[in-house]
């Protein structure tokens, strides 16, 4: 479905279902230069098992209109404002890599008298998200090269055992990044260099927080998760083995699943 939010419009996969008021809404945003998409496994389940779902393209990504946003807080303050603005109440937030950055900082800025929530979950996570000089050129000079290098990094080094017969993910993440607005890499990528609030988030946040890192994950390295969930006493980890930083294709199940351990609880 679409909502206009300030006379812009803005995409939201809902699982085919319009949002029912008496539901919990489950939240899903995506990473950098991605788009709802990523979450058709996931957010399918959700949205015939009881939740609103909103699978969300940020702005300026796939079939969302309006400019891409530079910065992390401003896509948090933009995702507030979508809850706001479907009257979403009980809401679990699910974001994965620069979409985790924007869940946390919603989730510590959230009106708890127009939106509660319910749980928080962080996919691929780490903090700071610094992105390597080498990429951030490329993705600056040479979006292609670094749609190549992100799709090499995200994935577990080995051949074939894809989930489903046939699939093939690095193959479906390269031309997702292919087809993704110009500058958006770019855009994405010094968003998640340039976040600096995550520590002050976090202290804001009292729900149940989880954790879920591949344990092959290259670009967000398990163990920065982990620290991360030690410090927190309302967070938990799974770790799926196998896995690199892209596990919504890697493992859809395992993703689902950890997902609905908390959600469902």
């Amino acid at each position: 479905m679409y909502i206009t939010l300030d006379g812009t419009r803005y995409y939201a996969y809902t699982g085919t279902h319009a949002p029912d008021p008496d539901l919990e809404t489950v939240v899903f945003v995506h990473g950098a230069s991605m788009d709802h998409t990523v979450w058709s496994h996931q957010s399918r389940y959700f949205s015939y098992h009881g939740f609103n779902v909103l699978a969300l393209d940020l702005p300026g990504h796939r079939l969302s209109q309006g400019a891409l946003l530079s910065r992390v807080e401003d896509m948090a303050e933009w995702l507030i404002g979508i809850l706001a603005a479907t009257s979403a109440r009980d809401v679990h937030l699910v974001g994965h890599s620069m979409g985790s950055l924007v869940a946390l900082e919603a989730a510590a800025n959230l009106d708890q008298g127009v939106s509660t929530l319910k749980t928080l979950s962080l996919i691929g996570f780490c903090y700071p998200m610094s992105v390597a000089p080498v990429l951030m050129d490329a993705a600056r000079d040479n979006p292609s090269k670094a749609y190549s290098m992100m799709t090499q990094w995200s994935h577990a080094s080995k051949t074939g055992g894809e989930p489903v017969p046939g699939f093939w993910s690095a193959g479906m993440q390269m031309s997702m990044m292919e087809n993704s607005p110009e500058g958006s890499i770019y855009c994405n990528l010094q968003a998640c260099h340039n976040y600096a609030g995550g520590k002050e988030a976090f202290e804001r946040i009292t729900c149940p927080i989880l954790f879920v890192s591949g344990k092959l994950d290259k670009m967000s390295p398990a163990r920065i998760a982990m620290k991360e969930a030690q410090r927190n006493e309302n967070a938990s980890i799974e770790l799926l083995p196998g896995c690199g930083h892209n596990i919504m294709f890697e493992s859809p199940d395992g993703v689902l699943n950890s997902l609905k351990g908390l959600i469902d609880a």
